[in-house]
């Protein structure tokens, strides 16, 4: 399904889509990513096959993020091999939206960083038409089982 952004209503606390199915109340992108996201460590990934740009994060509780691009936080114009050996373990620390690119990215940090830690994290990009998909997903089941 392709999305037309402009077709939706956008969140005034995140400037990002909000997706309403039918009658129910519309959900906003960022909200809905963080309760699903938020604080869940990385169980597993799916790293992007030959000839693939296609890969994805799986988190503690099953939730998948699927991801555009990773970067470390200190290299951000150097792209970074997503494997479970780089992130297992990590948690997701934030989510944030970029609303001039309709853009979504979550922050991974590994287990326990102190502040003073010198590990820097790593953001992902996230595929945000694959993500409206998953919300619209998991709304539409709400009324049509």
């Amino acid at each position: 399904m392709d999305y037309n952004l402009n077709d939706f209503k956008r969140c005034p606390e995140h400037g990002c889509v909000m997706m309403q199915v039918q009658d129910l109340p519309p959900v906003c992108l960022i909200e809905w990513l963080i309760e699903r996201a938020g604080d869940k460590t990385v169980r597993d990934v799916i790293p992007a096959a030959a000839g693939s740009d296609l890969q994805a994060v799986i988190l503690a509780n099953g939730f998948l993020l699927p991801v555009l691009r990773a970067l470390r936080v200190e290299q951000p114009a150097v792209p970074l091999a997503l494997t479970l050996e780089n992130v297992a373990g990590w948690y997701v620390a934030d989510v944030l939206s970029i609303p001039g690119e309709d853009a979504v990215a979550v922050e991974l940090l590994p287990p326990q960083v102190a502040a003073e830690s010198e590990q820097p994290g790593i953001f992902l990009q996230l595929r945000h038409k694959m993500l409206l998909f998953l919300l619209f997903d998991e709304q539409i089941r709400k009324v049509e089982p």
